[in-house]
């Protein structure tokens, strides 16, 4: 905590230690979670409630037009987490003797009071036209739905690398190189990598003379290299395989008369080799997903919006057994609101539709209701489960037969206050299908309170 006293100091010197701007922005916001019967088990363990908070703090620095640097800090924690083991052995209770375990309790060995740097970066404005990014930070990709920020979570994405934007009149480029990882040589037979990594290489594209009824044309290409290697020191076999594959997509978005749409599509290709095994193995590695969405505006109707949204992505129904994995892999996409507010599954051999209303109660009062229908794309394949799994994710094709997930019910109200503060309540009741077995048969609902000020 001292650390992150002296680094406060120290930006609020700034100013007037050199010739430069600085500027903050921050954001608090707490939420308080309850989860009934998340293990679809009525009066069971399966009920739990939070308090989760996150401060989050933006510095820009500028040094004339050309120069920028962006720090942005966090610090999330949970109420009541200690840091400690759940063990009697551990924790300050009856019976428990000696000064050792209360004095685990001061909070410095407790990881919730660290602060985590989620961005560090310098910009330079090389020409009017072209703008080089170095370091970490946030990167969005094809309307969020390949890469996205993920800031409903605890921690945004960042990536560490170099970005190039080239803005010119009838387009936007967006070139990329990520480090993801420095693996360690491995010992297995294969190909001798001295200095393994895994790196990504992409391209965005965003065309900006269009016509009138379209609002966005989007094109990425992303190439991901992974080096056979080990990601531990004491890993005596070889635990990442090489791999090489290409992603792309496009997005396609407008309105007219009131109507608005949207078209994602996404997929990749590609092969990677496990070396470990004796012989090695190939597997062809791809799948795709489409995302569609059907809006109308009722504007003079406190400006109410109907939606329809579909969404599929592939599944793999043979398993390994058949040397190639078909399961769409989603990426660094943005996780809460794609597959329902409730967070119970990702991406991958999964279906859905979702109808949505919202509305504007006043100016600064919002409603918002919709229902959602899941199922697996292939019903012998896995489906992966999100934040808030129903069932511990038991939906791991369960039941071979079925592909009825269930559905989702969310109804939401925001109102926003003077000075920066939203408040937000959410309750949403999650009904299991025919996937799931009889002994998790029963709803999981759950309630969502948040209060957020932006400062």
């Amino acid at each position: 905590m001292k650390k992150l006293v002296g680094l406060l100091a120290a930006l609020a010197l700034l100013p007037s230690a050199q010739a430069g701007e600085l500027a903050h922005s921050a954001e608090y916001r707490l939420r308080y979670q309850v989860d009934q019967d998340k293990d679809g088990v009525s009066g069971g363990k399966g009920s739990t409630n939070d308090w989760k908070q996150r401060f989050k703090l933006g510095s820009t620095f500028r040094s004339g037009e050309k120069l920028t640097g962006q720090l942005t800090l966090l610090h999330n924690s949970t109420w009541g987490h200690s840091g400690l083991g759940n063990t009697a052995a551990t924790y300050p209770v009856a019976g428990v003797t000696g000064d050792s375990e209360l004095a685990k309790m001061d909070g410095v060995a407790n990881g919730e009071n660290l602060v985590l740097v989620n961005e560090a970066y310098g910009s330079w404005m090389a020409s009017n036209e072209l703008l080089i990014r170095f370091g970490r930070g946030a990167l969005a990709m094809a309307d969020g739905r390949v890469i996205g920020v993920n800031d409903w979570g605890p921690t945004p994405n960042a990536f560490e690398g170099v970005l190039f934007t080239w803005d010119k009149e009838f387009a936007r480029f967006n070139a990329y190189g990520v480090k993801f990882a420095q693996l360690l040589a491995s010992s297995d037979p294969g190909p001798s990598v001295s200095d393994p990594e895994i790196n990504s290489y992409g391209l965005n594209v965003d065309w900006k003379t269009l016509p009138e009824f379209l609002k966005m044309v989007n094109f990425h290409a992303i190439q991901v290299n992974v080096d056979a290697g080990m990601g531990a020191a004491n890993t005596a076999v070889q635990t990442i395989p090489q791999e090489s594959r290409m992603r792309y997509g496009l997005v396609v978005s407008g309105d007219a008369m009131n109507v608005d749409y949207r078209l994602t599509y996404a997929a990749h290709t590609g092969k990677y080799t496990n070396y470990s095994g004796a012989p090695s193995t190939t597997t062809d590695r791809e799948g795709s997903m489409i995302d569609a969405e059907f809006g109308y505006r009722l504007p003079d109707w406190m400006n109410s919006r109907i939606s329809f949204l579909y969404h599929t992505d592939t599944g793999d129904k043979d398993g390994a057994t058949d040397n190639k994995a078909t399961t769409y892999d989603p990426y660094f996409y943005e996780r809460h609101d794609n597959a329902g507010w409730m967070d119970i599954y990702l991406w991958g051999n999964l279906t859905y539709m979702q109808l949505r209303y919202t509305m504007d109660i006043m100016d600064d009062l919002s409603f918002a209701a919709q229902y959602l229908i899941f199922s697996q794309t292939e019903k012998t394949g896995s489906t992966s489960a999100g934040g808030n799994a129903f069932a511990g994710g038991a939906a791991a094709a369960t039941n071979a037969t079925e592909d009825a997930l269930g559905t989702e019910l969310d109804l939401a109200v925001a109102k926003k206050y003077e000075g920066g503060l939203t408040i937000t309540a959410r309750a949403g009741m999650f009904s299991p299908g025919a996937e799931y077995a009889s002994t998790n048969s029963d709803a999981y609902t759950q309630l969502f309170l948040e209060g957020k000020m932006a400062f």
